[in-house]
């Protein structure tokens, strides 16, 4: 199998000793390329993070022995997506003569995965209003990539006084412009939002600073709403002049912009004309019941309804169930003095919690005339 160059002489020489010479030189040559015995590997594309390792291309040569070299170029016009590019491996056998073969694979290399979250996250959590966690900073990875910005957003969503939805979002990409988003879902319940207070006015009083009911400590930067359309509410400022006598819900809200626990306070408003001198006989419902015995306010006190002994009073609680009825209302021997006499859900003679209660009273006149009045009854002991 070796090369090079070799001179042979021939001699003829005859019976009598005479003889002639010659030569001739042979020159042994390789040129011919060795050859790869393996599979050859094809072009292929690519995962950044799942290209395959490179194989060991064996092969042979007609007369000698073959290295073996393999070498890798990475081409990439992209700077900022380290994660595309292009791959060129080159195997090359070469032997002993200087005789080579080569074999190129091209790897077209991509990255289309988008970053992963490697912090724990709770994606929906139930708490109270008091409770709500903090923001948590959130740790990325990409698969090959670098982590090229993390949009977050907070969007709060009202279902009712009651409760909320607070919807927190990641947005993460990466530089190669593969972005995932991840979500976490607060569900907040609010206890104990709602606030009732009564109040009343007189017909023909100066406008009122609602604020004023209220009181100094709670937040001036929530929204006044007139549930009851009287017309009479401007802002913060109620003017009860030209609104009819009778009771009207008048609700403030703080909202969770402002505060984590909303606040709600409905003012029942009581618009009466108890600042103007009344005929005899006229009939005035004092609407606070404190069924403590001191002596104050120990009866739903209607003023006036002795002269009208045809009449009939109903009391339902704040779900609609009637709690207490009777006919002949005299403020005496029939008289609703805090206790149940037995309706739905309450046992007779037991004592109604504290709340807003809502009256019914019908009573007729001496000219046979039948009327009505109805409105807010609040027990508090």
């Amino acid at each position: 199998g070796a090369t090079g160059s070799v001179t042979v002489t021939f001699t003829a020489t005859d019976e009598c000793g005479n003889s002639e010479s010659t030569s001739a030189t042979f020159t042994i040559q390789d040129t011919e390329n060795p050859y790869f015995t393996s599979v050859l590997p094809e072009d292929i594309s690519a995962s950044c993070d799942n290209i395959p390792r490179p194989g060991i291309l064996e092969g042979l040569d007609n007369c000698s022995t073959t290295t073996h070299t393999f070498s890798e170029e990475i081409i990439s016009d992209e700077e900022s997506c380290a994660g595309n590019y292009i791959l060129i491996r080159t195997w090359t056998l070469t032997d002993d003569c200087g005789n080579s073969i080569s074999h190129s694979q091209t790897i077209t290399v991509y990255d289309t995965t988008p970053p992963a979250l490697i912090s724990n996250l709770d994606t929906e959590v139930n708490v109270r209003c008091s409770e709500i966690p903090e923001i948590p900073n959130l740790e990325f990875s990409d698969n090959c990539s670098e982590i090229a910005e993390v949009e977050f957003s907070e969007e709060t969503t009202i279902i009712s006084i009651y409760e909320y939805i607070i919807i927190r979002t990641w947005i993460v990409s990466d530089t190669c412009g593969n972005f995932e988003t991840f979500t976490q879902t607060i569900n907040v319940s609010v206890d104990e939002p709602f606030d009732a207070i009564p109040f009343s006015v007189c017909s023909i009083e100066d406008p009122i600073d609602l604020f004023t009911i209220l009181g100094a400590e709670i937040p001036t930067n929530g929204e006044w709403v007139d549930l009851s359309n009287t017309g009479g509410l401007n802002g913060n400022m109620f003017n009860p002049i030209n609104i009819p006598t009778g009771y009207y819900t008048l609700q403030y809200v703080v909202t969770v912009e402002d505060d984590a626990c909303p606040m709600v306070f409905e003012i029942y408003l009581n618009v009466n004309d108890d600042c103007i001198v009344l005929p005899a006989c006229t009939v005035e419902v004092f609407n606070a019941v404190s069924p403590n015995n001191d002596g104050l306010n120990d009866l739903f006190l209607i003023d006036g309804i002795e002269c009208y002994p045809d009449n009939s009073v109903e009391i339902y609680n704040r779900w609609g169930i009637l709690i207490y009825e009777t006919r002949g209302y005299d403020n005496s021997t029939k008289a609703f003095k805090g206790y149940s006499d037995g309706r739905s859900t309450f046992n007779r003679n037991e004592l109604v919690p504290d709340g807003t209660y809502f009256y019914i009273l019908r009573y007729k006149d001496e000219d046979n005339k039948w009327h009505d009045r109805s409105g807010y009854l609040y027990v508090n002991r």
